[in-house]
């Protein structure tokens, strides 16, 4: 089967581009094995090394992967895969943070009800040594930011659904700067906001504990509302 390799781009990419076509269409699928480098050479009229350079950045984004001594497959997608393309904290305005976190809100009070119903017993372990860290942390900002978003990626992976904690992550991380500033300076001005904090944990983690997914919910609704306040209306 020869290919028709249109004259715009470098040749390689020329090449990737009409294999990732290819797959797109469902003429390769997940999983199967492509030609060699030298039949795919054959193929496309071209040299070796275009082939192995179409290949190298089909494998850098992710699309296939070269399994040495096996050949060359295209590899089947994970939820670990798929995230929102979510670019640098520094870029955010506050309102893109809003909207960000607004997003958060909605994957968060989610997960909490699937967490409620399917947490494991070492999970509520892991929750409350992560409650430990932040009370004994609770005027360190850092340390009690770190247990904090901890204690979310639990709850995210108590949820069992891989795809949403890529997203959580995606959506989590540009506000964990904006999260660390304002305990920075809750711990000098408002130890009683930080003891709240903490006590709106608790009751999330307690609600998990009794597998009360609607008190779960509740209690999440309740903290993620405090810190949206604390974050947005300072």
């Amino acid at each position: 089967m020869k290919f028709e390799v249109p004259k715009t781009k470098k040749l390689y990419e020329q090449i990737a581009a009409i294999i990732e076509h290819k797959i797109t269409i469902g003429e390769i699928s997940p999983g199967d094995k492509l030609d060699s480098v030298e039949q795919l050479a054959k193929n496309f009229e071209v040299g070796r090394s275009a082939i192995r350079e179409a290949l190298t950045a089909l494998q850098a984004r992710g699309i296939i992967e070269i399994r040495q001594g096996e050949g060359t497959y295209i590899r089947k997608v994970t939820a670990q895969d798929i995230s929102l393309n979510i670019p640098t904290y520094a870029s955010f305005s506050e309102q893109d943070l809003q909207q960000i976190f607004e997003v958060r809100k909605i994957l968060e009070l989610g997960l909490i009800e699937n967490a409620a119903k399917r947490r494991t017993t070492r999970q509520l372990e892991q929750l409350e040594e992560a409650l430990s860290k932040m009370n004994d942390a609770l005027i360190d900002p850092e340390a009690s930011s770190n247990a904090d978003m901890q204690f979310h990626a639990i709850i995210a992976e108590a949820a069992d659904n891989p795809l949403l904690v890529s997203m959580l992550q995606s959506v989590s991380k540009p506000i964990a700067r904006q999260i660390q500033h304002t305990r920075s300076i809750l711990s000098t001005s408002d130890h009683a906001a930080l003891h709240n904090l903490h006590e709106e944990h608790t009751a999330i983690y307690n609600a998990l504990v009794h597998a009360d997914d609607i008190q779960a919910k509740e209690a999440m609704a309740k903290h993620l509302k405090t810190v949206e306040s604390l974050l947005f209306e300072q």
